[in-house]
């Protein structure tokens, strides 16, 4: 029982009484209010503020008390995916008389072996899980009863106000009386648009409960879902943060039906990106559509700027940045149709999609050229063409324009990358092309994905006129060079050919050498002819420590790419991130957080644990692999990578740092380095 205590209570009775009126369902003028505070000086003494708000507490969980239940499971993993499953009792909400209940997913991460719910009376009911909604991770349970059950009342959410009084209830301590954490409502339309958030604690010994108002009506139950994340499957506990959140009761209601047929729910996806990082202040402008998803079929094409959204012509909401995309698009489950209204060259269209659970597993389309780097990007020039290719078996000729593909013109706003990434590699398309003597020509050609073999093939068809800068004339330092790292105790050099030319772009290749220090005219030797032949920089790391690399050493790769290309003049194609042995795993690392600036990664004698985790493959998101070395877990990760769309060039050969230029791994690694250049 909390005490009375006048001298600490006496000046928040305004705002108590403010506060509790709320759930009475009328308002009181301050008039009001004060006349209150003042009988309650003048004939009681002091108001009983504490005896007040526990009345009210005590009221609200009374009220909801017979309509949250506990549950227990038994034979389920306690830890899965690296996070916590539910080792006790969790909590169960009642959403109808005939024993529907609504839980947490949390105690089911991994399928328990039994289930027993146990009502307020004490009973013990056997429970089946019948779906379960990823997307907000709750699961819904059936049990038989006997009598009717006391199903949650719903609160009315037209009434919710920020900074209203919210109660957590669970009965992870025993089925009887329920505990009950006390805060407010903090914020509506968190976890882009999923959940309300309170300061009320929430922890799994409450999950799976609700969240009430004091009405005792359930504003919504709690659930461990992250609020940076809208994708299932993909939720970290945050009991400790301050903050919890619950999925809103009437969105659960609305779904139920589709619960109780069996059908589990899913997070709906579209399939395309929009350009830019500030999802607060720049427009929806779109990049990439993947291949085959609702969002192509939809016939949304790369550059379409979107303005508003919804779930019918008629409620559309305005979007006027990424964070507004992403709160209408968040509550879509996988099945639903959403609208959107979009803008393509100064005209204004609706189109309407329906979301899937999964995208189609996305590969890039192979053309098989490789263009001119000095040509204008509105006019690619052919000067090569890979053997065995599509562009060869179509009879593609080198110094011919590629003008279209697939009826789109390439332009400056769509280049040959952002037409050819967004298309299916399954699909044959037509290409115009223009001949160096003007005339055109309309060819069909059948698209594939990225080759996996060590292609031997003819190196003039890359190779061009090569001089000799002398280093006093250079317009940046060539030959062997040191690379600034500022305060860090890493070492780095560069291999610059002395042909380099400001004027022709370079390719780019970082490698976390194997630990230790590097013998660096050996890695010059070894890399200087191809560097000077296939117009390459070569960056190599040493780590600060002689016996192996830490994971804070991450940031040593995004620093030297970042000097040179403000240094040099670099290809964005041909940007690539190598590892030895120990520097594998950063190299993997490096590329995963940003795999639209990485092309390629060479990863040589890696050890791969099967935890490492592999992002499917998107449009200009399409890195490519080439991994070597006979370690344990190498193959089981090709073939995960290959199973999310990922081009992988396998090879079991080792590679010895220490005979490093007669190493014949080189060869086929660097041929796989110049492949990163075709289209």
């Amino acid at each position: 029982m909390l005490r009375y205590s006048p001298t600490s209570s006496l000046q928040y009775l305004p705002s108590l009484l403010q506060l509790m009126i709320p759930p009475m369902r009328f308002r009181i003028q301050l008039s009001v209010v004060s006349c209150l505070y003042a009988f309650c000086l003048s004939v009681l003494g002091a108001p009983p503020l504490e005896e007040l708000e526990q009345a009210a507490f005590e009221n609200a969980s009374r009220a909801a008390q017979d309509s949250v239940v506990q549950v227990e499971t038994f034979g389920g993993a306690e830890l899965v995916n690296r996070q916590f499953a539910a080792a006790g009792p969790s909590t169960g909400s009642i959403v109808s008389s005939d024993g529907w209940i609504i839980t947490s997913s949390f105690p089911f991460r991994n399928q328990p072996a039994s289930i027993n719910v146990i009502l307020a009376n004490g009973e013990r009911k056997p429970a089946k899980l019948v779906a379960r909604d990823y997307s907000r991770e709750l699961a819904l349970l059936k049990i038989e009863v006997d009598t009717p059950l006391t199903p949650l009342l719903a609160s009315d959410r037209k009434g919710w106000q920020i900074g209203q009084w919210a109660l957590a209830l669970g009965k992870t301590f025993g089925p009887e009386q329920a505990s009950c954490s006390v805060g407010i409502l903090s914020a509506m339309g968190r976890v882009w648009n999923k959940a309300i958030q309170t300061d009320a604690k929430v922890s799994p010994q409450n999950y799976g409960g609700p969240l009430i108002d004091l009405n005792g009506r359930a504003m919504g139950i709690l659930t461990p879902i992250n609020p940076g994340i809208v994708s299932e499957g993909e939720v970290e506990q945050w009991y400790d943060s301050g903050i919890g959140f619950a999925i809103p009761f009437q969105d659960i209601l609305d779904r139920l039906p589709r619960l109780q047929a069996g059908e589990d729910i899913y997070s709906g996806r579209i399939g395309f990106r929009w350009k830019g990082n500030d999802e607060y202040s720049e427009a929806v402008v779109l990049q990439g559509i993947t291949p085959g998803s609702p969002a192509a079929k939809a016939g949304i094409e790369t550059g379409d700027k979107i303005l508003a959204g919804g779930s019918t012509p008629d409620q559309l909401t305005a979007i006027r940045n990424h964070s507004d995309l992403k709160h209408i698009l968040g509550p879509v489950d996988a099945g639903s149709t959403i609208v959107l209204e979009i803008e393509r060259s100064a005209e204004r269209r609706q189109l309407q999609c329906e979301l899937v659970r999964e995208l189609p597993i996305y590969r890039e389309p192979f053309l098989g050229v490789l263009i001119d780097p000095t040509a204008d990007p509105k006019t690619p020039v052919i000067r090569g063409i890979i053997p065995e290719s599509p562009a060869m078996k179509a009879g593609l000729q080198v110094g011919e324009i590629i003008e279209s593909i697939d009826k789109q013109v390439i332009n400056q706003e769509r280049p040959l990358d952002v037409r050819l990434g967004n298309l299916n590699y399954r699909d044959s398309v037509p290409v115009v092309l223009k001949k160096p003597d003007g005339t055109t020509r309309e060819v069909s050609l059948a698209l594939s994905d990225h080759p996996e073999n060590d292609l031997e093939w003819d190196y003039r068809l890359e190779a061009s006129e090569v001089k000799v800068v002398d280093p006093k004339e250079a317009q940046a330092a060539v030959g062997t060079i040191q690379l600034p790292l500022s305060d860090v105790q890493n070492k780095a050099f560069a291999i610059v050919p002395s042909t380099y030319t400001q004027t022709v772009p370079h390719g780019l290749l970082i490698i976390y050498a194997d630990a230790g220090e590097q013998n660096q005219t050996q890695w010059s030797q070894a890399w200087e002819a191809f560097a000077r032949e296939h117009r390459w920089i070569i960056a190599v790391a040493q780590s600060a420590n002689e016996k192996g690399w830490s994971f804070e050493e991450t940031e040593i790769g995004p620093r030297i790419q970042n000097w040179i290309t403000r240094t040099y003049s670099i290809d964005r194609r041909r940007i690539a991130v190598g590892g030895i042995q120990a520097g594998s795993l950063l190299a993997y690392i490096t590329a995963a957080q940003v795999p639209e600036l990485y092309r390629g990664v060479w990863m040589s004698n890696p050890k791969i644990q099967a935890r490492v985790r592999v992002l499917p493959c998107e449009p200009f998101k399409a890195t490519h692999y080439f991994i070597n070395g006979d370690e344990k877990g190498i193959d089981p990760f090709v073939e995960r990578l290959r199973q999310n769309g990922y081009s992988v060039q396998r090879s079991s050969s080792d590679l010895d740092t220490e005979k490093l230029i007669e190493s014949p791994l080189l060869p086929p690694v660097q041929r796989w380095l110049r492949l990163l250049e075709a289209y």
